[in-house]
């Protein structure tokens, strides 16, 4: 069985606005967030749901 872990998510926005959740562990900067580490990024904007700001 695999063990549980407890990891903080983060919300971050890349230039155009588009918006990611990311572990705070793999970010070395949440404000600044490059392209490799938007890669392990889940991008918001391409899922089927809407979300509320």
């Amino acid at each position: 069985m695999a063990e549980a872990t407890k990891t903080s998510m983060v919300y971050v926005y890349d230039k155009e606005g588009n918006a990611y959740i990311c572990d705070i562990d793999d970010l070395r900067d949440a404000k600044a967030v490059s392209d490799d580490e938007k890669a392990s990024c889940t991008d918001l904007d391409g899922m089927a749901f809407t979300r509320n700001e």
